[in-house]
């Protein structure tokens, strides 16, 4: 299993991007925001997809620019992105929301019609970086999860992802699905042929299934579970239907089993309309040091608050290096040599 560098691996994958021939800076969005998801150990979104988006970049490559604005509010847009990257739209989306809420307090742009959007874990801290709270939503992924109580599967993983500015290092994020695991960490299992851990997929028995091989053999009989599992899978259950019944129609991209959704929903909050930026940075510092000041139960090192695991995991990948599995980076090496691209030594 390699171990690249990440100046390395985010150069080898700017490089491949340009080679495409979409735009520069398009490129290097989503070379960043892949080498990125690595850094901070979600490697379910990270370069792996890089071959994966090289034959539609090539092909049918249509820049954000040629976006439709349906609607316009002075703290909301509703935009039809015209079949546009969606790691670079929502990317460039996130100003305009930023935009409308340094004037109406409330900024929501309201987005469909792109396609696959990557991690959205990076996209709340942009605007967290603003000064504001952020929020990204779809009503997307693919539809491989089961709802409370079967092993069908009607609903999607729903991401949903949130950022607010703190006094100390970067913005606090949460970045979730409401499904059990996400779909990109079922792939990286079968990726790397390893089992697949009791509570991620259930059959029509209600029985956990570990060889992940089912999962793309068996679309029928195998599903991945709600977020709470088979206990409390309601809760998972529930918050994705309602996530489908707010973005889906506001962004006129539709609910699943309706006309098949795919709608993001971006938010911007103003802080400064409600009270004192610093103010309010004091008061997250505190609630964090006094959750933190928990004592950890055994086998647990400290109480996190949301994100501070990637910051952990990104200041270790920095000195260490990012662990690529061999078949991820053999495909990387073919499409590099496709394109003209001359691989890192590593």
């Amino acid at each position: 299993m390699p171990v690249v560098p990440f100046d390395k691996l985010n150069s080898l994958s700017r490089a491949i991007f340009e080679a495409t021939g979409i735009p520069v800076e398009d490129a290097h969005i989503l070379a960043d925001h892949l080498t990125t998801s690595n850094l901070l150990g979600h490697d379910s979104h990270g370069v792996w997809f890089m071959p994966r988006y090289v034959p539609s970049l090539q092909e049918d490559y249509r820049p954000w620019e040629n976006h439709i604005v349906v609607a316009d509010r002075p703290g909301f847009a509703q935009i039809d992105g015209n079949g546009a990257n969606g790691i670079v739209a929502v990317t460039k989306a996130l100003s305009l929301a930023v935009e409308k809420a340094r004037s109406a307090t409330i900024g929501m742009i309201a987005l469909r019609n792109v396609s696959h959007i990557g991690r959205l874990g990076d996209f709340p801290p942009r605007i967290a970086e603003q000064g504001m709270i952020g929020m990204v939503g779809l009503n997307g992924g693919g539809e491989f999860v089961a709802p409370y109580g079967s092993a069908d599967r009607r609903l999607r993983p729903e991401p949903i992802a949130f950022a607010v500015p703190r006094e100390k290092g970067p913005p606090l994020m949460l970045d979730m699905t409401l499904s059990v695991v996400a779909g990109g960490k079922v792939e990286q299992k079968i990726e790397r042929g390893e089992p697949m851990p009791d509570g991620w997929l259930i059959d029509q028995q209600g029985r956990y299934v570990n060889d992940g091989s089912r999962y793309h053999a068996e679309p029928d009989q195998v599903a991945v579970l709600p977020l709470g599992g088979l206990q409390f899978g309601h809760k998972g259950h529930g918050l994705a239907m309602m996530i489908e019944m707010i973005i889906g129609p506001l962004s006129n991209a539709g609910c699943t089993g309706g006309k098949g959704g795919g709608g993001i929903l971006i938010a911007a909050l103003d802080i400064g309309a409600f009270m004192d930026p610093a103010d309010y940075k004091a008061e997250i510092e505190a609630h964090v040091t006094y959750v933190g000041s928990a004592k950890p139960l055994p086998g647990f090192d400290r109480v996190y608050a949301p994100g501070e695991i990637e910051e952990d995991v990104r200041q270790q990948r920095l000195a260490e290096g990012i662990y690529i599995p061999d078949k991820t980076w053999n495909t990387i090496s073919e499409t590099a040599a496709g394109l003209g691209v001359e691989m890192p030594a590593i």
